[in-house]
């Protein structure tokens, strides 16, 4: 086992396969599509590029077998703070410490670059993510509610 630093040219494909379960699996109804992948390689590229970025994959034997992606943002109520905007392990290894030895690997990098915090988002409905999480030390401080509209435009109904 070893975690090491994202390399675009090597490691961006197997990064891009683990999507389909990681936006699957944690939002009902969404498909990852071509045009997704797209995207999602766009910003695996511009966030190679930036110091504010890092990113590591997780090789077991010579295969990537999972990935973390971690940033340093500023936001309205954290002035400075590291966070997860994703983790990854391949099924077949889950349970066995990986996906908290990448966590821990970007938790050192955040403190590295002075982050007091480190914060993620979870989904209600990956109950073993939040598991995961929750062993390795993190609480929820706040929760993101959303309400399905019925208008698919989202524009207020006109009732005249």
């Amino acid at each position: 086992m070893r975690i090491r630093k994202f390399d675009l040219r090597k490691d961006l494909n197997a990064v891009l396969q683990f999507q389909y379960e990681t936006y699957e699996r944690n939002f009902p109804g969404l498909r990852v599509d071509r045009a997704f992948l797209a995207d999602y390689g766009r910003q695996l590229r511009a966030a190679a590029r930036s110091r504010a970025e890092q990113l590591w994959v997780l090789e077991v034997g010579a295969k990537v077998q999972g990935f973390v992606w971690g940033t340093l943002i500023t936001s309205m109520v954290d002035e400075f703070v590291g966070y997860i905007k994703n983790v990854y392990v391949a099924p077949e290894i889950r349970s066995q410490g990986y996906a908290r030895r990448l966590l821990e690997t970007t938790e050192e990098w955040f403190r590295s670059e002075g982050a007091a915090k480190a914060s993620l988002d979870a989904s209600l409905c990956n109950p073993e993510a939040m598991a995961l999480y929750q062993k390795a030390g993190y609480r929820a401080a706040r929760v993101r509610m959303e309400k399905l509209l019925d208008n698919p435009e989202g524009r207020p109904e006109d009732n005249e």
